[in-house]
């Protein structure tokens, strides 16, 4: 990999869209979930959903497969 391609890759990792993340890293599970999860709410590769972090944290679709994995929920306290 020529220092160019890696430069590419490393914007595209910092890059705030979770799909576009995905596409850069095809082989991580937590930026397939985190992609899959922001498509579900809106966001397309050239798009991004106002406030789709909160909508994920706050989805309440207890039926898909992904939600007891979802990012961006509040972190948890325990006593």
């Amino acid at each position: 990999m020529s220092a160019s391609d890696m430069n590419s890759v490393s914007i595209a990792v910092r890059e705030l869209n979770p799909i576009r993340q995905f596409m850069a890293n095809p082989n991580s599970q937590k930026a397939a979930i985190k992609a899959k999860c922001a498509e579900c709410f809106g966001c397309t590769f050239d798009h991004m959903e106002k406030d789709f972090r909160e909508s994920i944290s706050a989805c309440s679709s207890d039926s898909c497969p992904l939600h007891s994995f979802r990012p961006f929920r509040a972190k948890t306290t325990s006593i």
